[in-house]
This record gives C-alpha cells, sequence and structure tokens, in this order.
C-alpha cells in the first residue's frame, strides 16, 4: 500500500497540471485595450466666396491691420471683420487690405491723422 500513496499523489497532480493547462488553452491571449475614441476632424473653415448682395458694388470693404483704430465716433468704416469675420486666402471682390498711401484721408480717417487739417 506504501507504493499507492505517491502513486495517487503524482496522479492527483498530474490531473491538477493537466486542468490548468487545459484552462489555459481555452482562454483567449489577453486583448488590448480599445483605442481612445478620436476626435472627428476640425471641419475647414468655410469663408464666403463674395460679398452679401447688400455690401457688393458700393463701396470697398477693408481688411485693417489687428489694434488699428479711426478717429471720430463712428469706428473704422467698411471694417470687413466687424461685419463678415476672417478673411479667407482669397479675398472676394470689392475686399482690399487696408494701405495707409491709398486709403488715409480718402476713406479712412486713422486715429491721430489730420485729414482736415
Amino acid at each position: 500500500m506504501r507504493r499507492a500513496a505517491p502513486l495517487t499523489t503524482t496522479l492527483a497532480a498530474l490531473v491538477l497540471a493537466i486542468g490548468a493547462l487545459a484552462g489555459c488553452a481555452d482562454t483567449t491571449a489577453p486583448q488590448a485595450a480599445p483605442p481612445w475614441p478620436t476626435p472627428a476632424p476640425t471641419p475647414p473653415q468655410e469663408y464666403p466666396p463674395e460679398l452679401p448682395e447688400w455690401a457688393q458694388g458700393h463701396q470697398v470693404w477693408l481688411i485693417y491691420p489687428d489694434g488699428f483704430e479711426c478717429g471720430g465716433t463712428e469706428g473704422c468704416p467698411n471694417d470687413y471683420r466687424a461685419f463678415f469675420g476672417e478673411p479667407g486666402p482669397v479675398l472676394p471682390d470689392g475686399v482690399e487690405y487696408y494701405d495707409p498711401a491709398k486709403h488715409d484721408c480718402v476713406a479712412v480717417a486713422p486715429l491721430g491723422v489730420d485729414c482736415f487739417g
């Protein structure tokens, strides 16, 4: 009977080992964590291809530099950014960047410039 005990112990250990290995074979490899959700791409900003009908043909709309101020109480005339927002890469017809040589005292009275003296 002495021989039966070690054989039983060995068989029990073998059954446990086979059961453990069989359990491992049934499971799948660990899955990678799901990727972080990616935000939707920002849609490209759409710029108006032309001025609205009410703003066309009457005057030139100007894009003033940042911080530019006009004299008087009315502010800067025909300020494109004030009415329509930031300009796109291609300017609509009737829109120009402010040029002091062309616009000062003709269409614009810049703060600190005496256009009437």
